[in-house]
C-alpha cells in the first residue's frame, strides 16, 4: 500500500523501498510485491498523464517544435524508441 505513491511521484527514495520489500517479505514474496506495486504505479502514472496532464502536454507540444518532432517520432517508432531508452545506461529507469 505504501509503494505505488512514491513510485508514481518523482521521489528518489524508491530504491530504499524496493530493497526493504525484499527484507520485509523475503526474496520471492518481496519480488512479487515489488513487481505488482510497480505495475500499479505505472498504471497510475499512465492514467494521470493520459487524462489530467494531456492538455498541458498538448500545449507544450504546440509551443515547442522540438517536442512536436519528438512526439511524431514516438508516434511512428514508439516501441523501438522506448526499448532503446530502457537499454541505455545514460537515462534513469524512471524516465
Amino acid at each position: 500500500p505504501f509503494y505505488p505513491p512514491p513510485k508514481t511521484l518523482p521521489i528518489p527514495a524508491v530504491p530504499i523501498l524496493t530493497a526493504s520489500s525484499g527484507y520485509l517479505f523475503g526474496t520471492s514474496s518481496g519480488t512479487a510485491t515489488c513487481l505488482f506495486s510497480a505495475a500499479i504505479a505505472a498504471s497510475i502514472s499512465f492514467s494521470i498523464g493520459r487524462t489530467v496532464l494531456r492538455g498541458y502536454v498538448e500545449q507544450v507540444l504546440e509551443d515547442n517544435p522540438k517536442f512536436a518532432s519528438l512526439d511524431r517520432a514516438i508516434e511512428k517508432e514508439g516501441f523501438k524508441l522506448m526499448l532503446l531508452l530502457r537499454l541505455s545506461p545514460l537515462f534513469p529507469f524512471a524516465l
